[in-house]
């Protein structure tokens, strides 16, 4: 007898009073309606226990108590989730329409042997500032993940996929979800599929938006992957880097002006990448010395 995959959907939140209503009510509102829905959150000290309440009848799990931050409450939500897929929908984001759950579960069905499904998210500044962000093809992944990252507002993972590859690392600050999706990006094993389908609207200011700690993050989990020690890998991130060095456009927070292209550029370049390996940097010397010598 056929059965309908349960959905669950983790939020985990801590102070976000501002927020976490439209977050719940745009998963409330979904038209496909076999989903779990978790709350985690951070022992708050706001109003957001009060707003969550209004809504516990709603909820599967609904736990308010300290953690070790965001990682840590998110495996918190994984532990208690008994879904077929599970995402992860912050307290600053929402789904962008009723039918988000329902289109990614028809992908799903129609897709026996997929493990994860990801799709596009929307970022935003505020209501009247915000853009779109397309997500690469699952053979994509890897080359995006060297200088940029695979957004879990937009991904959809089966229950399998944390037994294969593990949790999130609680140690990090700001790049758990990365060094996760790089570990999934590494296994061939696990079937990876795109759906060209706007999931969520993402806030830029969360937790991962210190671009100084989360680039140090990042560049620590580069060094450290197998799969980026390869000469095809190190020398791709080389031409990115050198890329990004020649013309930024705002990655990393970096631009270049015309008359502003001096050694204050060299500097601002060369701290976001300390935390390279040494012989990734020693390849981006020559290219940081020129620009300083301008």
């Amino acid at each position: 007898m056929y059965k309908e995959p349960l959905i669950s959907i983790i939020t985990v939140s801590r102070n976000s009073e501002k927020t976490i209503e439209k977050t719940i009510n745009s998963v409330l509102s979904q038209t496909y309606k076999n989903i779990e829905y978790i709350v985690i959150d951070g022992q708050s000290n706001d109003g957001t226990n009060g707003i969550v309440r209004k809504y516990i009848n709603h909820l599967s799990v609904y736990i308010s108590e300290p953690d070790n931050g965001i990682f840590s409450a998110m495996n918190k939500g994984i532990k208690n989730a008994s879904g077929d897929f599970l995402y992860f929908l912050n307290s600053d984001d929402f789904l962008v329409d009723e039918k988000v759950i329902e289109d990614i579960v028809t992908f799903i069905e129609k897709t026996p042997n997929c493990e994860i499904v990801y799709g596009d998210i929307e970022a935003r500044v505020d209501d009247m500032n915000h853009w779109q962000l397309n997500s690469p093809p699952p053979e994509e992944i890897l080359r995006t993940l060297i200088d940029g990252a695979m957004h879990h507002q937009a991904t959809f993972a089966c229950s399998t996929v944390f037994q294969k590859v593990g949790l999130f690392q609680e140690t990090f600050k700001s790049v758990g979800d990365y060094e996760w999706w790089l570990r999934v990006a590494s296994d061939d094993t696990i079937q990876k599929f795109y759906v060209k389908r706007t999931v969520a609207s993402y806030f830029i200011g969360g937790k991962s938006s210190n671009i100084d700690v989360a680039l140090r993050e990042m560049f620590d989990v580069q060094n450290n992957a197998q799969i980026y020690q390869s000469e095809y890998w190190t020398n791709e991130r080389i031409r990115v880097y050198q890329e990004i060095i020649r013309n930024p456009k705002g990655r990393w927070g970096l631009f270049r002006l015309e008359k502003l292209e001096s050694k204050s550029y060299f500097f601002e370049f060369r701290n976001r990448l300390s935390h390279l390996s040494l012989p990734l940097k020693r390849s981006l010397k020559y290219m940081l010395k020129r620009i300083a010598k301008r």
